[in-house]
């Protein structure tokens, strides 16, 4: 259950940094090598030389890119770049965006430390982890010695008192305000009134977590307490590895929304459209929108319609397939389907979930892309937007796209409660959190002015 507190913040100064917009980044597993290269060039301390820091040919252990985040943390803390504050706070934390029908939304959280506990004791995670991530931010986890981004959790209030708790104190402007580049306004207030902090530490006690976004993160940090505690002679339970810099954001505000990440299949030898499609409508009710290059727009916009509409009844995958001019919506027959098809095999909270249909009955069973190779991601690449989906059918090695409705917000609680886990990129928690706002050490540092 949720054990949070207060603490210490390290965050950017302002007067010496000028613009805190050229210094903040997107988390480090959405940033491409291009995207790198821009933030590098936009600030000389720009965050990301702290989250993904170069490469360079010759690096040895100890002399790479882990060693040189480090080098410039210290730099930054030392100069004044970073400065860290006098006072135990939380940080209240909102995201203002548009929806794709034109509506702005205010998603909101707050940022404080909590207690770290294996998964299942009161946290919960939804989605399957890879060892790669996790040994990556190890290693810049023990170089650093500091939280750089945070986990992105979940909790349920529907009163929604705390929100209105910290509304209610975040008077006066924003200390950060900064637009990311996708036009979303982030906004950072510092909360060190102690009653108020009070109010929301104890609001807070006994909730169960969801991790919606930084699993990798999140068992990293587990990875470097256990780490921690080996070399302690006394442990106390206070040290502050024993905790993490968390996002908590209430799962039942009208702030959040889940956006889907569709799927991309390449390179199957011997793909067979027509057999395939044969072997699909023995479980599905399959639908076709045909259209030729003049009213493509149009066919398309009520594809798209019909796939969202039938993703509310139940479950619906959108597909394309390579050199056709068909759209296809795939609706299950019904929901016995997956239970004739798996039996006891899949547990009964996945069989009502696109994400699991599509993973382990059409691109398991029907296509014969094992659960390994789906995980090596060998015939697979996950896309955000639909535009992006479809116009990959242009090229050659790309075979299908298959779209998906958002998974729901009830969906995730449900799967994570049972203490399992959906398959990768089931969803995608939008907008994504902001790197750069706020930084918490986890041991010594050089000196550097309170404020």
């Amino acid at each position: 259950m949720a054990d949070i507190m207060p603490f210490q913040g390290v965050l950017y100064n302002a007067e010496k940094v000028n613009d805190l917009n050229k210094v903040m980044a997107p988390p480090y597993d959405v940033i491409p090598p291009k995207k790198q290269d821009d933030l590098y060039a936009r600030h000389p301390q720009n965050v990301i030389r702290l989250i993904l820091s170069k490469g360079a040919d010759g690096d040895t252990e100890g002399n790479d890119r882990y060693s040189r985040a480090a080098a410039d943390l210290k730099k930054w803390l030392a100069d004044g770049t970073l400065t860290k504050d006098d006072k135990p706070a939380i940080y209240y934390y909102t995201q203002t965006y548009t929806l794709k029908s034109g509506k702005k939304q205010t998603r909101k959280g707050f940022i404080a430390l909590a207690r770290l506990v294996d998964f299942g004791k009161g946290i919960h995670p939804h989605e399957r982890t890879l060892s790669g991530p996790k040994a990556d931010r190890l290693k810049l986890m023990q170089a650093c010695n500091v939280n750089l981004s945070c986990i992105f959790s979940l909790y349920s209030e529907p009163s929604l008192a705390i929100n209105r708790e910290l509304d209610s104190a975040a008077k006066g402007p924003a200390l950060i305000d900064v637009a990311d580049d996708d036009g979303i306004e982030n906004r950072l207030w510092r909360i060190a009134d102690p009653e108020t902090v009070n109010k929301v530490v104890e609001a807070m006690k006994g909730k169960p977590l969801f991790i919606a976004d930084g699993h990798h993160r999140y068992e990293t940090a587990l990875n470097y307490r256990n780490m921690m505690r080996e070399k302690e002679t006394n442990p106390t339970g206070l040290e502050p590895y024993n905790y993490v810099m968390m996002y908590f954001s209430n799962m039942d505000d009208e702030g959040m929304t889940i956006w889907p990440t569709h799927r991309v299949i390449h390179s199957l030898p011997s793909f067979d459209p027509a057999g395939f499609l044969a072997e699909c409508a023995k479980h599905f009710d399959i639908e076709e929108f045909q259209y030729d290059k003049a009213n493509e727009p149009t066919v398309r916009a009520a594809f798209l319609k019909k796939h969202e509409e039938a993703g509310k009844r139940g479950i619906a995958l959108g597909l394309h397939i390579r050199a056709r001019d068909v759209y296809y919506v795939f609706t299950l027959k019904s929901k016995e389907v997956m239970d004739k098809v798996f039996g006891t095999a899949i547990p009964e909270q996945f069989k009502s979930l696109d994400v699991t249909v599509l993973h382990s009955l059409i691109f398991n069973r029907i296509l014969g892309i094992t659960q390994e190779a789906q995980e090596k991601q060998t015939n697979l690449v996950y896309v955000k937007s639909y535009e992006e989906a479809l116009s990959a059918m242009q090229k050659d090695e790309n075979q299908l796209v298959f779209l998906l409705n958002p998974t729901r917000i009830e969906q995730v609680k449900t799967v994570a409660e049972a203490g399992l886990v959906m398959p990768q990129k089931s969803t995608y928690f939008y907008p994504k959190l902001l790197s750069g706002l706020v930084i918490n050490l986890l041991g010594s540092a050089p000196a550097a002015a309170g404020r």
